[in-house]
């Protein structure tokens, strides 16, 4: 069950107040803004506030490279992961080739299934017999200690940026890669000021440096870069970074740059998920961008996702932005039915700590949307498995702040063959007769951590404010608004609606799967309080007509085909 607790509510003569009508000055302070200097700021961030690429450790070194190998006409060839960060973040680095009329590089994409995460050797040999001499890659390599090594050993040049947490040493020193060039701003002799970027907002600073410091000469205009930033948007987006600092700066002047983009491939993506280009939020590019994105690495290949977005003119776009929609609705369809195929095993089962789930003919590439929606429902972290090549491979969510590689980490020794990842989001593999054990071990190791950790591990939800019906208004949106976007880091607003009288409770959608209550305010007019794939008895307090119920939520204005509602989404009722 969700544990809530309100913010402080803020004085009336607070300094803010002069600036920010009540409730923004509350949602301000809520996040640590308590001054004006830093509500400006943040409200209204300048793009000239972001870093001096150069700041980053090894990126003068990594520049001269890029240059040399352009200078030489050497093959150079972009690896970067299969996922939402490492796909924009190879678009980038093509753009700028492409922008110079530099054509001897090509773009390697492992494939989610046949190769898994991570540079792999098999991998490189191939490369090495196109004549490649540098390897630059993005949002991989800060673990990929052989490769480093093989790449010396076969004299190609491997620029490794990344931006994932190195392995440590058990005197808990990083044990770091040894390519030729290692950029990322969390190894420990890097001063970068904000070293929470995403792997493209890296790749960024590395374009933004190399334009710096050779633009001119290669007829590039200052400024060009900033048309980059809407694939550094979508990537720090669906990469669930921290939307505060740098990132903000990324994420907000990105979402301007999608407005406006020349990507013929990405206009029709934007146009086809329905999404109102003149609303745009970092929810439409997380539920109507990043999924089709991901749906190529997980149904098919990622160089379908790469395709859409450098596609050159619209016939391409058209053909390459149907490909993901198909690839989407697979993705859609084949968690649907293994979504089914989970709730049956779990019939009339126990759940304490928490949940594994699988079976060997599931698909590897869902298992970390199935494990998500387990955890909307059942509220507590959930590991899911499949079998491939006779190898037990799951993903994990987690719930409500447990940390799960802490959680594997407790698990007896040799559970796991291997596991990784962060604390919301993670992998493992184990050899089949463990699986067996899984569950077991797991509610024990939590068991453990929970006895290690205090209660202010657990993440209670901050409550900003108690709205009433007549707030549910435009203009109290366009107030909100002001902080955004959300998304971790600056979560979006939650709101208490307390005693609300519910005059309908009914369900829509195609197969009415979606919850919908209808309210009234004091003047009479209906409020519309919505929430996805959600009946009544999944709440606490299951919401009854002209019964009163305390409902929290967000505000949101909704536009769909031309169809404009503000409404509430529910999170809970109470």
């Amino acid at each position: 069950m969700n544990t809530y607790t309100h913010a402080d509510v803020i004085n009336s003569d607070h300094k803010l107040l002069e600036n920010y009508s009540p409730l923004v000055s509350q949602l301000l302070i809520n996040r640590g803004l308590n001054t004006a200097a830093d509500a400006e700021g943040f409200i209204n961030p300048k793009y000239t506030d972001n870093h001096d690429p150069f700041l980053l450790l090894n990126i003068q070194q990594g520049i001269k490279r890029l240059y040399s190998a352009i200078q030489k006409n050497e093959r150079i060839t972009i690896y970067a992961d299969y996922d939402a960060d490492g796909i924009p973040g190879s678009v980038i680095l093509a753009t700028l080739l492409d922008k110079i009329n530099y054509e001897n590089y090509d773009v390697y994409l492992p494939h989610r299934h046949d190769e898994g995460y991570g540079i792999h050797i098999a991998a490189l040999e191939k490369i090495k017999e196109s004549g490649t001499t540098l390897i630059i890659t993005i949002d991989v390599g800060i673990t990929a200690h052989a490769a480093a090594d093989w790449c010396k050993e076969n004299d190609i040049d491997l620029v490794i940026t990344d931006h994932h947490l190195p392995l440590h040493n058990d005197d808990e020193t990083q044990n770091l890669p040894e390519p030729f060039l290692l950029i990322n701003p969390k190894q420990d002799a890097c001063n970068y000021p904000d070293p929470m970027l995403c792997g493209c907002g890296v790749m960024y600073k590395f374009i933004q440096g190399f334009v710096q410091k050779h633009g001119e000469e290669f007829s590039i205009h200052d400024g060009w870069e900033k048309w980059l930033l809407d694939m550094v948007a979508i990537s720090t987006i669906s990469d669930l970074v921290p939307l505060q600092k740098e990132n903000r700066i990324f994420a907000k002047y990105g979402m301007q740059v999608i407005k406006k983009t020349k990507r013929p491939g990405l206009k029709k993506l934007v146009w086809d998920a329905g999404i109102a280009i003149n609303y745009l939020s970092a929810e439409d590019i997380a539920f109507g961008i990043t999924p089709k994105i991901n749906a190529a690495s997980r149904m098919s290949h990622p160089e379908d996702a790469f395709n859409t977005f450098m596609s050159k003119n619209d016939i391409e776009a058209q053909t390459h932005v149907k490909h993901l929609v198909k690839l989407n609705n697979e993705r859609k369809k084949l968690v649907a039915q293994t979504m089914k195929k989970a709730y049956k095993k779990l019939e009339g089962r126990d759940i304490e700590h928490v949940l594994v789930i699988g079976s060997p003919d599931w698909q590897a590439g869902i298992l970390g949307l199935v494990a998500s929606k387990l955890v909307e429902k059942y509220q507590v972290p959930v590991f899911v498995w499949s079998e491939e090549n006779g190898e037990i491979k799951g993903s994990c969510r987690t719930y409500n702040g447990h940390h799960l590689v802490d959680i594997m980490s407790a698990a007896e020794e040799d559970t796991f063959l291997g596991f990784g990842g962060h604390a919301e989001a993670g992998g493992f593999n184990c050899n089949k007769n463990e699986i067996h054990f899984l569950q077991e071990r797991l509610d024990i190791a939590f068991s453990k951590r929970e006895k290690e950790i205090s209660e202010k591990e657990v993440k209670e939800k901050i409550i900003d404010a108690e709205l009433s019906l007549d707030d549910v208004t435009i203009n109290t949106i366009k107030s909100v608004a002001q902080l955004a976007p959300f998304g971790i880091g600056n979560e979006k607003p939650l709101f208490m609606f307390k005693d609300i009288v519910p005059e309908h409770v009914g369900q829509f959608g195609k197969t009415k799967e979606h919850l919908e209550i209808w309210f009234k305010n004091s003047k009479g007019e209906k409020v519309r309080a919505i929430t996805f794939f959600k009946t009544p008895e999944d709440f606490p307090c299951v919401p009854t007509e002209q019964h009163p119920c305390t409902v929290i939520g967000h505000i949101e204005h909704s536009v769909f085909i031309g169809k404009h509602e503000v409404r509430i989404k529910i999170v809970d009722i109470v």
